[in-house]
């Protein structure tokens, strides 16, 4: 059984980050650890997440560095980097590993918010799963870094998160460039997320900054959206 390697960056994430820890927790995947990377946090992150798992430190500010700090810190053969604003079902992991080996060496799924009316959280698991079905038709797998699992070998192979990489999502890029060691396959798992960013910067403005972004993906553009635009809306 291949073990698993959770990495969980968090910067500020004192009000959901115990939640997305005991739902990690729960999970009916025997083979797994959790780091979190605590990220120059001002608030109670580190002290929370102490509680329930190992955490080390990240001076270098920003996702990539502490994605990468994480990384360093583990060795389960899979890896995954978790938000730690998302709440994962007790059958996510082994849904996620169960598809690697062979030719697959990356798996990803869907999602929708938790903390918006019922109709919106209905609406945006279902528009989220059929862009990521259309975005495939087009070529492009979405691995949105909330919802991704790959080999270590694969991450290896390809050279791991580019730290120079400055548009757009770092996770579809490192996505883009596992696709030439294998296959990445998307699975139907749903991993509730928070709306937080949308409510913050507009749900119309930040759709629309998505939408500009996936099309240049699609187009094979380098995007015009920076890293930091896109992580202020993630």
């Amino acid at each position: 059984m291949l073990k698993v390697s959770i990495v969980i960056p968090a910067y500020n994430e004192e009000k959901s980050i115990e939640r997305t820890l005991k739902s990690l927790l729960k999970q009916t995947y025997p083979e797994y650890e959790i780091v979190v990377v605590n990220n120059n946090s001002r608030d109670r992150t580190k002290e929370i997440a102490q509680r329930y798992t190992k955490v080390v430190d990240e001076y270098k500010q920003g996702y990539m560095f502490a994605v990468k700090r994480g990384i360093e810190e583990t060795e389960g053969e899979v890896i995954t980097i978790c938000d730690a604003d998302s709440i994962y079902p007790e059958n996510w992991l082994g849904r996620m590993v169960k598809p690697l080996g062979k030719n697959v060496v990356a798996t990803y799924g869907t999602s929708g918010f938790y903390d918006t009316e019922f109709f919106m959280r209905i609406f945006s698991l279902v528009v989220y799963t059929v862009f990521l079905w259309i975005s495939k038709l087009f070529g492009l797998d979405n691995t949105a870094g909330f919802n991704f699992v790959f080999l270590r070998k694969a991450y290896e192979t390809v050279g791991g998160y580019d730290l120079n990489w400055r548009w757009g999502s770092p996770d579809i890029e490192l996505g883009n460039r596992l696709k030439k060691v294998g296959k990445v396959k998307l699975v139907h798992t749903v991993v509730k997320t928070s709306s937080r960013r949308f409510q913050k910067n507009g749900f119309a403005k930040t759709a629309n900054m998505f939408l500009h972004l996936w099309w240049q993906m699609v187009m094979h553009k380098r995007p015009d959206v920076t890293y930091e635009e896109y992580n202020k809306a993630r």
